[in-house]
């Protein structure tokens, strides 16, 4: 009984000794649950931005505007089709809904109304959730109207000339997180298992300048990840019939600039990490919550509120919406110039602090 004993104190501080372990035993599913819990657990209604292009003085578009107000899961703003329509582009409306001219005239004479719904097909889900409130509230205002069988005729008119697939929005979320693993697992996990074994003090004592080392590895990346770039979009187009409708240098621009702020990142975290444990642990630790929080792989709107500002705060959601304008022309969550800006940000202080604490030994 005391060998017993004895071994299962033994063993039991060996695991404790073992941060990776207690990472993937412990860490790791709770991380995992809360994530997912906060993404699809969450209580509150999906919240949508509806524009509305309606006739003034016109007495059923104002009881139809009032109707839209009196819906708790619609945000109405007024204006004119021009503005509507570039703030759905901008990704400030999830849709613009047109009421046309003389709209009581043509009911009063048992017309029907050609009512237009302009949406953004690039959302998937949220418009086709939207297409199903107005198509229900417009069957609504009909039943209350006696003896008109159908009032309203609702035009669906994609702001795009094709309609967005899950995997159109996916494709681009892939590359991104491709980058995103090249610059966390490697070079953080290269450089950390480079010296623990030596090999960079090695490189530390030759006449090699360290500029000229740091700049073949950093070239070497940028180089895979042009590669994986090319072959997750010649998959995804060839296979799976993706439009790849963007410029060759434009997406290699954008491909080129996420690379590098994530082998920047990657450089940073083995600069932190003086261990192979706890630079892998760290690396986890900021690896899942960009996976499943920067929206590469549906859309941040599907996120509860308070989450925002993580996701904002967090490079690869720049990174994947500057990718889905690049390579397939979905709206954007931010100014293509907003997302280059951020990375180049996040590049800039990364490259700076791993300067700083960055050790050879």
């Amino acid at each position: 009984m005391k060998a017993y004993l004895a071994l299962l104190y033994a063993v039991t501080k060996q695991f404790y000794r073992d941060r990776m372990a207690l990472f993937w035993m412990f860490a790791f599913p709770v991380l995992f649950v809360l994530l997912f819990g906060f993404v699809f657990g969450g209580s509150d209604e999906l919240h949508l931005r509806l524009g509305v292009v309606a006739p003034a003085g016109d007495p059923v578009a104002t009881g139809l505007l009032a109707g839209l107000e009196g819906l708790p899961m619609v945000e109405v703003s007024h204006g004119d089709l021009s503005a509507e329509l570039s703030a759905l582009e901008g990704g400030d409306r999830d849709g613009v809904l047109v009421l046309p001219q003389g709209l009581s005239s043509a009911l009063s004479r048992g017309e029907r109304a050609v009512v237009e719904l302009y949406y953004d097909a690039a959302q998937g889900n949220t418009a086709r959730i939207l297409l199903a409130v107005v198509d229900q509230f417009l069957g609504e205002a009909e039943r209350r109207q006696a003896g008109v069988s159908r009032s309203f005729v609702l035009v669906r008119k994609p702001i795009q000339a094709r309609e967005f697939r899950p995997i159109d929005y996916m494709l681009p979320g892939v590359v991104a997180m491709a980058l995103m693993q090249l610059g966390l697992f490697g070079v953080a996990a290269t450089l950390l298992q480079m010296r623990e074994r030596k090999i960079l003090r090695r490189f530390w004592a030759t006449p090699v300048p360290r500029a000229t080392f740091i700049g073949a590895q950093v070239t070497q990346r940028v180089g895979i990840a042009l590669l994986q770039a090319g072959i997750i979009t010649v998959v995804g187009h060839f296979v799976f019939s993706v439009p790849i409708l963007g410029a060759p240098a434009l997406m290699a621009g954008v491909v080129i600039l996420g690379a590098l702020t994530f082998v920047s990142l990657g450089y940073f975290i083995a600069s932190l990490s003086r261990t192979v444990e706890a630079g892998s642990a760290l690396m986890q630790v900021v690896n899942f919550p960009m996976m499943f929080l920067s929206g590469i792989f549906w859309p941040v709107e599907w996120m509860p509120g308070f989450l925002r500002p993580v996701i904002y705060a967090l490079p690869l959601t720049y990174l994947g919406d500057a990718l889905r304008q690049a390579m397939v022309r979905a709206s954007p969550m931010f100014p293509l110039w907003v997302d280059l800006a951020v990375l180049g940000a996040w590049l800039s202080l990364c490259g700076l602090f791993s300067v700083w604490l960055f050790k050879w030994e």
